[in-house]
């Protein structure tokens, strides 16, 4: 049987040989519910800000389309994309949305958007549709896209985002908590399994 100090030792060794993701505590969100209307998704500029319970920014959210060129630090892909970073802290990770620990692509996350995701059957995958939930760092953080709209020829052209946030004590991650991809609640048309191996 196994001491306290050997299972501390064990632990430590798991982090070395890979990145480990240790929980912690954070300071509590405050709960916010939003939507901003997005009219031109080619040009989507929305930005929120997550604050405390006693009104210091925590976090910031940021949604763009591929090739947004105003935010240096990362690289915008898909057709929208939301990010979210911390205020005033420079993190080991270009968005906590990811829920790879070993992130070496901007795009590694569910934060990414396709319209083929907000259409018909695939919009209705949980956690991979139009409805994405992320748990990390004491909040529960939700992400809908309602009411898109497409050119005659496919492409997505207009939405409505909604930004749920609520404390979640048991979210102590520091990126978010990774959701499996129910193969049987995934039509095979959708063809999530190329967009989040």
């Amino acid at each position: 049987m196994r001491t306290l100090q050997q299972w501390a030792v064990a632990a430590i060794a798991t982090c070395f040989r890979a990145p480990c993701l240790v929980a912690q505590v954070y300071p509590v969100v405050a709960p916010l519910q939003t939507k901003v209307t997005v009219s031109d998704v080619s040009s989507a500029d929305v930005s929120l800000e997550i604050r405390s319970l006693d009104g210091a920014a925590l976090y910031k959210l940021q949604c763009h389309s591929a090739g947004y060129t105003g935010d240096p630090d990362f690289d915008y892909s898909g057709d929208f994309e939301c990010r979210l970073s911390s205020v005033g802290r420079q993190e080991g990770y270009s968005t906590l949305l990811t829920d790879n620990p070993r992130q070496t692509r901007d795009w590694e996350s569910r934060g990414r958007f396709f319209g083929a995701d907000l259409r018909g059957r695939c919009a209705s995958v949980p956690d991979f549709g139009a409805t994405r939930t992320f748990r990390l760092r004491g909040m529960k953080l939700t992400l809908h896209v309602a009411h898109p709209t497409f050119s005659a020829g496919g492409r997505l052209t207009s939405l409505e985002l909604g930004l749920t946030v609520r404390p979640d004590s048991g979210a102590r991650l520091p990126i978010a908590a990774a959701v499996p991809l129910s193969k049987a609640r995934a039509p095979a048309n959708c063809q999530l399994e190329r967009r989040f191996p």
